[in-house]
């Protein structure tokens, strides 16, 4: 029990992190609920006295400070969105501005257009996260007893951990929630899990049952196993940094692609080409000796930089609608069992050679449940992608009077 109330807890407070400044790679998938924060350590301690590094909450229509006790900023596919809720997803998206495009609010705000993009996006964020209630609502699901307890156990844990419940509302309040949007947001995080193990896993209504699914998995133009020779643009490119090259050698293979991708980023044009035409001969080399009858595997030993392949060892399982390379997944699909591509040029990572292979049904078996989930997620993004342009939104009139400089 303290093991999942320790994890919850985490999971939400870790949001403070990510609005004071880290950068968070959430995935950017339209089902993707921002409660699910990224991770990165918070310290709490019972010493108060700190300066926070968050204003107090505040909002100004025309020159006049607002009281925003209990204040519905607008209505979203029937769920009131008050004051403290609408001013998180506001930070919540200008820090998403800044961590993905390095465009900070009063970029942001330089024109009309664009801080009324920003509030469009701050309804889009909400939106995701209200698809969870449109499918409790659609399906019945609900809350029980004893759930509701572990978010109360959940909340008390965090204030245990902070020292105090002063402490605890210092600690919400510099990842801009509110005590009770926190409860809020917890009992939204317990139905979206829920949400996922009735609905979209286990044979869930949105779920591909498991007979479909291996009839799905042999079907070629469905599914293709492959593995592959990742020759990137920089594999030739010397390695300056003296610090760097005593340790290279003992690197992983991710590490050295980072390595030598920082030097290739700090090449001049006509030296990235330079080096291009270096590895394009290094994949030719690979392409001659596979026709020579050289075994692939071994030749994917001694050239590949794709550490994925050191991870997936039966190789990628692929569908058409993967978010793989373009290129890549043309390719992989164009070749039969047993077959190999010629050099595949993904002008983002370099050049491919692919083998595709048999779908090896013990490894499915295995996997099935992690295999669905992968195979669904289009359908599912889809659904998400539906729900929310289905839900109605009304505004209010404080809401048409935001401006940028209107909320702290």
């Amino acid at each position: 029990m303290l093991k999942k109330i320790s994890a919850i807890f985490t999971a939400f407070i870790m949001t403070a992190a990510l609005l004071c400044g880290c950068s968070s790679s959430e995935s950017s998938s339209s089902d993707t609920s921002s409660s699910e924060a990224s991770s990165s350590d918070v310290s709490s301690s019972d010493d108060t006295s700190s300066t926070s590094s968050v204003a107090d909450a505040s909002l100004t229509i025309d020159g006049e400070e607002m009281d925003t006790d209990g204040l519905i900023i607008c209505t979203i596919d029937g769920h009131d969105v008050d004051f403290d809720t609408f001013r998180y997803y506001y930070y919540y998206t200008i820090e998403q501005y800044s961590s993905t495009y390095g465009v900070e609010l009063e970029d942001i705000a330089e024109t009309d257009e664009g801080f009324d993009n920003l509030l469009e996006n701050v309804i889009t964020a909400i939106k995701q996260e209200y698809v969870t209630y449109r499918l409790c609502e659609e399906n019945s699901i609900s809350l029980t007893d004893d759930e509701i307890e572990e978010n109360e156990e959940t909340y008390d844990y965090g204030v245990e951990t902070a020292g105090s419940e002063e402490a605890f509302e210092e600690t919400l309040n510099d990842a801009y929630l509110t005590p009770e949007l926190y409860k809020t947001m917890l009992e939204l995080a317990s139905l979206y899990t829920k949400c996922e193990e009735e609905l979209f896993t286990n044979d869930g209504i949105y779920a591909t049952s498991q007979d479909e699914f291996r009839e799905i998995v042999q079907d070629t133009d469905e599914y293709a196993c492959v593995r592959s020779i990742l020759i990137p643009y920089f594999c030739k490119v010397d390695i300056t940094d003296s610090d760097v090259l005593a340790e290279y050698d003992s690197y992983t293979t991710a590490q050295k692609y980072s390595a030598k991708s920082d030097v290739y980023d700090e090449l001049e044009e006509d030296e990235q080409e330079a080096a291009k035409e270096d590895a394009l001969e290094v994949a030719e080399s690979v392409i001659k000796q596979l026709e020579d009858g050289e075994d692939f595997e071994t030749l994917l030993d001694e050239y590949n930089w794709d550490s994925g392949m050191e991870s997936y060892t039966e190789g990628y399982y692929l569908t058409p609608e993967s978010s793989y390379d373009e290129d890549y997944l043309e390719a992989a699909f164009s070749i039969d069992v047993g077959e190999t591509t010629g050099i595949v040029e993904s002008e983002t990572y370099g050049y491919f050679i692919i083998m595709r292979n048999e779908v090896d049904m013990d490894y499915v078996e295995e996997n099935i449940e992690d295999m669905i989930q992968s195979y669904d997620l289009p359908a599912r993004q889809q659904l998400y992608i539906d729900i929310m342009e289905d839900m109605d939104v009304t505004y209010s009139d404080i809401y048409d009077s935001i401006t940028a400089d209107s909320i702290t």
